[in-house]
């Protein structure tokens, strides 16, 4: 019976229904933008960096909300693909990340076909439910990295 219950609590558990949901969403995503190249992981770098042109590595991997080892990942396709550029030295040093005119190019194919999809993300639960769950996870994750 104790497994049983575990498993029911398990079923509850915020984290896993985030990750499980999370896990879904993201196999969608690639699945719309696969023939862009990008991956849903990479993308909101090249979008952050066409809005702040030259973050600093830390400030990307703080707004973004991924530690500094999953943001170097996702940068190391981009930087061979010729979308991204970084300057400065690691260990210490300031490294500067900037997006290339190639990155731009690839970002501005790729957008279209993202709020297509996006679009009917968000159609499946309704704009309203849209923003109050978004509000909801900002709460969530401000008030647990306390």
């Amino acid at each position: 019976m104790s497994d049983e219950r575990d498993w029911l609590a398990m079923q509850n558990c915020l984290c896993f229904n985030i990750r499980r949901s999370s896990r879904a969403v993201t196999q969608y995503y690639e699945n719309e933008l696969r023939r862009h190249g990008l991956r849903p992981t990479q993308t909101p770098i090249l979008s952050l960096l066409a809005a702040k042109p030259e973050m600093g590595m830390a400030e990307v991997s703080e707004w973004l909300g991924m530690d500094r080892t999953t943001l170097v990942r996702n940068l190391r396709p981009l930087q061979r693909e010729g979308l991204v550029q970084m300057t400065g030295a690691g260990r210490g040093k300031r490294v500067v990340l900037s997006i290339t005119p190639a990155g731009r190019a690839a970002l501005a194919k790729l957008l279209p076909d993202w709020r297509i999809a996006q679009s009917r993300a968000v159609a499946v639960l309704g704009p309203e439910r849209w923003a109050a769950l978004l509000g909801d996870l900002e709460r969530v994750a401000a008030s647990l990295q306390d």
